[in-house]
């Protein structure tokens, strides 16, 4: 993740990040202007689920174009249980609750006493993310963006010893939980999540089966990449500044990408963050999401109550040979009061190399990206971008070999003292 730093831009430009570095675009107006969106549309998902081929190929249109156009829309009327209406608000509920925890339960340090030890041992209580070999668990703000405004999150994903993710594939017996559950304070917080990913996880399914389509693929043509899929919930707390006057960019621009090597001029560049589809869920009546235009215009995309904001990441774009976008966005607001977000990303699996799809390069045209192994690109992006993290450094003593790097060593036990 990335912010703005005080440094000299040209007001005629708009600044953001997007395949792993920054870049800018210049606002057009008037006769300048270029022929592009300027409002995020609405998809009805009534049909996803329907029999009839026809009807299917006929809402792949409808994304094809949104995905085309702008990378982004609103899916109304998703595949889900009635009762998930209800759990779209507690689950955003619950996330309150967790923030407004003390400090010291999130993520304070405290001291412990090993009966052999002969000095007090320090360790992070266990909701923080630096407990998780995934670094999954809660983040306090700014520990990433230290000039942002005030941002905490929290993190969960895929961890398969927990039962509630078995549908997808159980973990060999011994391996090592990934996520860090408040169970103690908030027992009810694990169960209503899954109840609500779970359906999420199936609407992902059926929405990677239109995308097949609206390319003009057979609508299976990506199970064996999404086959067991990487998944991230990300609960997001945007700070209350009732002393704002003005909007504030709370989220520097920028485009989901993900652990991927782009070629551009013979030049490899390494990006890290797994991103092929995501589904938003907003707090409704706080908006806050733009999405940004071929023209450098911020288009507003405000809340719609029990609707999904979907857009596609890097690896979609990899996967459609740029047919997708991964359209720049911000979160922009006053904040008067706080805001609350949950985005559920959708990744390859990683046990899969990753390439454009044959069927969408032209006769004798090459792919501009680099196929690569999802799960050892995961593995070298953590590296890479936090070596001081716990199980980075296990990793790294540990002697294992980059080429070795493979998403199972996450589940793998390292001995306490192998740093």
């Amino acid at each position: 993740m990335a912010t703005s730093t005080a440094v000299e831009r040209d007001p005629n430009r708009v600044y953001y990040r997007a395949g792993g570095f920054e870049q800018s675009r210049p606002i057009l107006r008037g006769p300048d202007a270029k022929k592009t969106f300027e409002f995020i549309p609405t998809v009805d998902m009534v049909n996803i689920s329907s029999p009839d081929l026809e009807l299917r190929k006929m809402l792949a249109a409808e994304v094809g174009q949104a995905m085309r156009e702008v990378g982004f829309f609103y899916a109304t009327n998703p595949p889900v249980d009635t009762k998930l209406m209800g759990l779209l608000d507690d689950i955003l509920e619950l996330s309150k609750k967790f923030f407004a925890l003390p400090f010291e339960t999130k993520a304070c340090t405290i001291t412990t006493w090993s009966f052999f030890a002969t000095r007090a041992k320090e360790k992070q209580n266990k909701y923080h993310m630096n407990q998780s070999p995934s670094f999954k668990g809660y983040m306090p703000s700014k520990t990433i963006e230290k000039y942002a405004p005030d941002r905490d999150t929290f993190l969960v994903g895929s961890d398969f010893t927990d039962p509630g993710q078995h549908f997808i594939k159980v973990a060999p017996p011994g391996s090592v939980s990934q996520n860090q559950w408040p169970d103690e304070e908030l027992p009810e917080f694990r169960s209503i999540f899954y109840q609500y990913f779970r359906q999420c996880f199936t609407f992902a399914k059926q929405l990677i089966h239109i995308f097949a389509l609206s390319l003009g693929l057979e609508e299976g043509a990506f199970d064996e990449t999404f086959k067991e899929p990487l998944t991230d919930a990300l609960f997001q707390h945007y700070f209350a500044d009732p002393d704002r006057k003005e909007a504030q960019e709370l989220f520097f621009p920028h485009a989901d990408f993900s652990g991927m090597v782009q070629r551009d001029n013979h030049n490899e560049t390494l990006v890290n963050r797994c991103a092929g589809l995501t589904l938003l869920l907003n707090q409704k009546d706080v908006p806050g999401l733009e999405v940004l235009n071929a023209n450098g215009i911020w288009v507003p995309a405000p809340p719609i109550e029990h609707a999904f904001v979907v857009n596609t990441g890097a690896y979609f774009e990899l996967l459609s040979n740029s047919q997708f976008l991964s359209t720049v966005h911000r979160v922009h607001t006053k904040l008067s009061v706080e805001r609350f977000s949950l985005a559920t990303f959708i990744s390859p699996d990683p046990s899969v190399f990753i390439s454009t799809h044959p069927a969408l390069l032209k006769e004798g045209e090459e792919s501009k990206y680099t196929s690569h192994h999802i799960g050892k690109r995961y593995i070298t992006g953590l590296v890479h971008n936090s070596p001081n993290h716990p199980w980075c450094k296990k990793l790294k003593a540990s002697g294992i070999k980059e080429e070795d790097y493979k998403w199972e060593l996450l589940m793998q036990p390292f001995p306490d003292d192998l740093a």
